[in-house]
């Protein structure tokens, strides 16, 4: 009973959203910016002005110095790596096309719901949303 009334509280004291503004997107955004950077062989400075950051900002996130701590587990999954491509190529190609940003917005929670603990653990819409159509 206690250990149900633990999770119950740290439920409510991370949210799955939460861990993915703070600890995830950041990520998501790096391992976007390395696919630019080192498979695109876009500059720093492009990639910058395609994710609307600072060529420093891009250059922490491809050195690992910002946005590291899923990195690696995200770019370690081939569906995952796909996904961050598909997203790379979203940028470069379909950034100003808003039939594109719904299809960003997809992939980006899917790799978020992919190593995001606390949504594994507690629940997420996008996972829910998923769990309804494979019971369509």
């Amino acid at each position: 009973m206690k250990d149900q009334a633990r999770q119950s509280q740290l439920a409510i004291a991370r949210q799955p959203c939460e861990v993915a503004a703070k600890e995830i997107m950041p990520s998501i955004r790096a391992s976007i910016a390395y696919v630019l950077v080192n498979e695109f062989k876009l500059s720093k400075y492009e990639a910058a002005k395609l994710l609307g950051l600072t060529p420093a900002a891009v250059s922490n996130y491809v050195q690992g110095k910002r946005g590291g701590k899923y990195m690696n587990k995200i770019l370690e999954r081939q569906d995952n790596m796909e996904k961050i491509r598909e997203a790379a190529m979203i940028v470069l190609a379909y950034s100003q096309n808003p039939e594109y940003n719904a299809r960003f917005q997809t992939l980006t929670c899917s790799i978020c719901s992919s190593v995001n603990e606390v949504a594994q653990t507690y629940g997420c819409h996008f996972l829910s949303m998923q769990k309804e159509a494979k019971g369509r």
